[in-house]
């Protein structure tokens, strides 16, 4: 009988418009505030069967904490906001669950937010997580506007570390984890300049947006020009990645300069739809063109044929993010704020020729 009419009390303070509080759930378990707390934000810190209880009023009540007001009083805010460049590159889903391994076992949540490479989003969704009071944040890339990087700055001065990841700067705002872009681009010019190939092209997309692609080109077409290589053979899209964009821009590549012998591509989404439009050419992959990615998507290894691509270990990456965070929030003495994940060609099917001059 006390249930029903516990519910029945429920059900009349939901359809009054009362949010359920951290008391009501005290009340309902039969255990005080401090212990719903404990149970619900460290939860090693009690027993299974009281957090049972707990977890058994709140689903009954619908309780919810508000995050903000409970960072404000303990001055130790559980969320993690996360600004990744776009939802349409698989490469951020390993980064992600990187930094979900380390952050979930501690209680964190993440935030995520999207900016679409674009300055201005991410200086809206910082100004936006900023006033959600956050333990940390992690972002995307090291070129931010003015604006964004003095709040960042002033961030960390107010003790929230921040964690600027997938590139490197000698300049970081306070933790950066990630690769150098210029040394992946040199590396797979190199790697196919050592194969023989002379007439190597690259072909990207976000051409005006994408400033770790622009970074690749950059390095790339230095390598190239050292080894006394044409280093032209450049062709940058502005639409976003895709695979019909990548069989889209192939075709212009090849249109435009007929005389390449091998194409980097801005990732392997792009490779696996060149592959389909080389198809319809009649093109022999990698007898005729040899092809390369980069990020090593799980569709590079089951393609056919396979996808030579560079590795760089997204999943690594963001659980090292999370790690150095987390270390900066502990108070862990000498935490190394530059950390370079590096990266790695594999090779496949799609390089598998050695052209002889």
């Amino acid at each position: 009988m006390q249930s029903v009419v516990g519910n029945r009390r429920n059900r009349t303070a939901l359809s009054q418009g009362k949010r359920a509080t951290m008391l009501d759930v005290a009340r309902r378990a039969g255990v005080s505030s401090i212990t719903v707390s404990r149970a619900l934000r460290e939860p090693d810190k009690v027993s299974p069967l009281l957090r049972r209880r707990v977890l058994a009023a709140v689903e009954e009540l619908g309780y919810f904490a508000n995050q903000v007001a409970s960072g404000l009083a303990s001055g130790a805010s559980r969320i993690v906001p996360v600004l990744i460049p776009t939802l349409s590159a698989a490469l951020f889903v390993p980064f992600l669950n990187g930094i979900r391994a380390v952050l979930d076992p501690r209680g964190y949540e993440v935030l995520l937010g999207t900016t679409e490479y674009r300055e201005e989003l991410e200086t809206q969704l910082i100004a936006t997580f900023l006033g959600w009071f956050p333990a940390g944040l992690v972002v995307a890339g090291v070129d931010h506007a003015p604006v964004t990087r003095q709040r960042l700055q002033h961030a960390v001065a107010s003790g929230v570390p921040v964690v600027e990841y997938m590139d490197l700067t000698d300049s970081p705002i306070d933790i950066n984890v990630g690769l150098c872009h210029r040394a992946a681009g040199e590396a797979v010019a190199r790697f196919f300049a050592a194969k023989g190939y002379r007439h190597i092209a690259y072909a990207g997309t976000l051409g005006s947006l994408d400033r770790r692609g622009a970074r690749r080109v950059e390095g790339f077409q230095k390598a190239l020009h050292s080894m006394s290589l044409p280093c032209h053979y450049v062709l940058l899209s502005e639409e976003p990645f895709s695979l019909l964009v990548g069989g889209r821009v192939f075709a212009q590549l090849i249109d435009a300069y007929p005389m390449i012998e091998a194409v980097v591509f801005g990732n392997d989404d792009m490779v696996a739809g060149a592959l389909g439009e080389a198809r319809k050419r009649g093109i022999a992959i990698p007898n005729e063109i040899a092809m390369m990615g980069f990020a090593d998507y799980e569709i590079a290894s089951v393609m056919t044929p396979s996808i030579t691509s560079v590795d760089v270990n997204p999943y690594e990456m963001g659980r090292i993010a999370a790690k150095t965070l987390l270390d900066s929030l502990d108070g862990a003495p000498c935490i190394d704020r530059t950390i370079d994940t590096g990266f790695r060609i594999i090779e496949r099917e799609t390089t598998a020729i050695v052209r002889i001059q």
